[in-house]
This record gives structure tokens, sequence and C-alpha cells, in this order.
């Protein structure tokens, strides 16, 4: 189809149809019969009326629910509604302008009145085989690096299903230090807060503001594929420990915590052919997403994106990139953007994005945990098989 069927079959703008381009929902070719004009995958239209239609016909949005984003788990944690994202009752990006990492973890796991960081000491010296594995990865490597330290953690957890008790909040806090302490390479005891731990030992103090607010932002995001992951592990019953090393594998996948990476190499593309519009339409008719940028979970834009960048100053190749995305391909910039604009205002340790994404990420993978648990219920679908 031409943009002009394409955009009357699914009732939406211009503008909307290249946000889907570069989402990567709509595949897209250039015109052999017109300059400068795209023709669009009919097919994947029609899959899109179709995912429009799921809801009249319960078994087959049951069935594609995995697929497609549709509900499948309760949850009192995140909720994603009119454009924002919630944390129970507080909307993120506005309480991420003052709250800690530690705010945050009162407020998802649901502590009350409870500080499970109060008087909590951490030192890495005290694991057996910890200073041995810290340099045995390269410094980007911190998210395989803390996979491989946390594994290394004495399993002491209060594992017993029901809503977690102080006990189990205190495991939960000492867990979040050891993933501190392995992903920023702190040597010495672990004090907090924590965004203030992550600059001092990647010796950029100026950057311990937009830390903490990036820190807070990445918290939860409902049930993500990392999310999903933890909740899987925790509704065996296992432990805290597993469910967080279960979210750091997911999160390694190009298509979730990677996505800075892919959007590292963009930029590097882009220096090599010296046009950012060049790369960024040959990309849009290949029918390619841009990385850094739309998220699906959002109608108009990632909130949380919008307020990194609005936090940092972007240099310009950032600002050539943002400038071109918009103009081309009506897209805004994600979290994934934000991530990557801090790590290069700040001159943060190479991997830094993705660290900060683990990091925060890694308390709404243990509220989801305690949530889990707490059910009672085993994660367990059914595969419908399909004959040769």
């Amino acid at each position: 189809m031409d943009a002009s069927q394409a955009t009357k079959a699914l009732n939406i703008s211009r503008a909307s149809l290249y946000v889907y381009v570069s989402r990567g929902l709509i595949r897209s070719t250039p015109d052999p019969a017109r300059a400068k004009a795209c023709l669009y995958s009919s097919a994947d239209i029609q899959a899109l009326l179709e995912r429009k239609k799921l809801g009249r016909r319960p078994r087959t949005a049951v069935a594609a629910a995995l697929d497609n984003g549709l509900p499948i788990l309760k949850t009192r944690i995140t909720r994603i509604e009119d454009n924002q994202c919630f944390y129970r009752s507080k909307e993120a990006v506005s309480f991420s302008r003052k709250a800690t990492l530690e705010d945050a973890e009162r407020l998802l796991w649901d502590t009350q009145d409870a500080d499970p960081f109060k008087g909590l000491r951490f030192d890495p010296a005290k694991i057996p085989g910890w200073q041995e594995t810290s340099g045995m990865l390269s410094p980007g490597r911190t998210t395989d690096r803390a996979t491989m330290q946390l594994s290394l953690l004495t399993p002491h957890e209060v594992t017993r299903a029901g809503r977690p008790g102080p006990d189990a909040f205190r495991d939960a806090a000492r867990l979040l230090a050891a993933l501190t302490a392995s992903i920023a390479g702190t040597r010495g005891i672990f004090v907090g807060p924590i965004h203030v731990a992550v600059s001092q030992a990647w010796q950029r103090p100026k950057a311990a503001d937009v830390i903490r607010r990036a820190l807070v932002l990445l918290a939860d995001h409902e049930l993500n594929a990392s999310t999903f992951a933890a909740r899987v592990v925790a509704s065996t019953g296992a432990g805290l420990t597993g469910c967080v090393i279960a979210g750091l594998a997911a999160m390694r996948g190009p298509r979730h915590g990677g996505a800075t990476e892919r959007l590292r190499s963009l930029i590097e593309e882009i220096d090599a052919a010296g046009d950012a519009s060049r790369v960024i339409e040959a990309r849009l008719g290949r029918g390619e997403p841009i990385p850094g940028f739309g998220n699906s979970v959002y109608r108009d834009h990632d909130p949380r994106g919008a307020e990194l960048v609005s936090a940092v100053k972007l240099d310009p190749k950032l600002s050539r990139l943002l400038k071109c995305a918009r103009s081309l391909a009506g897209a805004e910039p994600n979290v994934d953007f934000g991530l990557l604009a801090v790590e290069r205002t700040h001159d943060l340790p190479p991997g830094a994005a993705l660290a900060l994404f683990a990091l925060g990420r890694s308390v709404g993978w243990i509220a989801h945990a305690f949530e889990q648990r707490s059910s009672g219920a085993l994660i367990r679908p059914r595969a419908e098989f399909l004959p040769d």
C-alpha cells in the first residue's frame, strides 16, 4: 500500500504511520515508481487491524497476549495510563524529581513505615570470590559482572509465601546494596544513598542528581520482558537473588536493555556516513525502527525519555539525531535515548546507560517477585501445538 492507502486503512494520520514504521510495526520499502516515496506492508497493516479485533475473540486474545502486550497478570505495583506511568498512586516523572531510589523501593515494595536500608552495611570484601571476579570482565560488561557476583551471595533469604515482612525487606535491601557495589565497582563498604554511592564510585559527583532521577524513572515499568522473567522465577518459590539474576539475563537482549548499545551503534553509523538524515531515511525505507525512539506502551511519547533529555545538555551528535528523527519519522526519544544522553553528558564509564537501567529496574523486579510470591500462584501457560 502507498501512504494514502495505509493511513486510510488504519484510520491514522501520516505522522502516526511513520511512528508505526519507526517502531518496527509496519515494514516499508522504497516505491520504485515514485522518488522519495515508500510502499507499506499490507500484511503488517492487516495484522494491526486484526489485533484491534482480538478483544472480541477471547481465545485468540489469550493466545496472542504474550506477543501483543495484552494484560495477563493483575498487579498493584505500576500502571501505565494516559501516557503516564504511575508507581502505585504516584506519577513516576513528578515523583522522580525529588525521590531517591530508596524512596522508590519503599513505595514499590510497600514497606509501610519500615526502612530496610537503615543501618545497612554491605562489605564486598567479606564475600568469598567477589574481589577475584571484579576484574575478570571488561568495564563495559557491568550486568555480566553483576550476574556472576550476585551468584556468590550466601543464600539466606526469606522465601515463604504471603506478604513479605521485615526480614524479607532486609534481605532485599542487602541484595540491592550488593548489586550497587557490583555495577558501580565499589571496593569499600557500601554506604547510601545509592545514587551518591554510584556517582562517587564513578568519580562523577556532579552527576549524582541526574543519576538519582534516572534510577527512579527506571525503577519499574509494569510487565516488561525482564520483569516478567523475574516474576516467572519468583512463582517457582526461588529466592530474590535468582529473580534478579533472571531479570539481568533478560536485559542482555538487544530488544530490551541492549537498546542503548544499538543506539550507540547508530551514532557510530551516522559518524561514518557524515549525514544523519540519509542514515535515518535509509533505515525507515528498510522498515527498521530507530533505536532510542518510540515505545509501544505509550500513545504519544515516552515521558521518561523526555524528562531525562530535559535534564541534560545534548551534545551535537545526539542533537542532530533527535532533530532528524522528529522531522523524518515524527518520533520522540525514549528512555534509552535519555540514558545514553546522561552517559555522554557526564562522561560516565562505558556501559553506564545499561548499568543504570539494570540497577534502577532491580527495585521493580524485587517488588514483582514479592507480589508474585504473595499470590502463591505458579506461572505456567500452555502452548498450542502446531503440526508439521
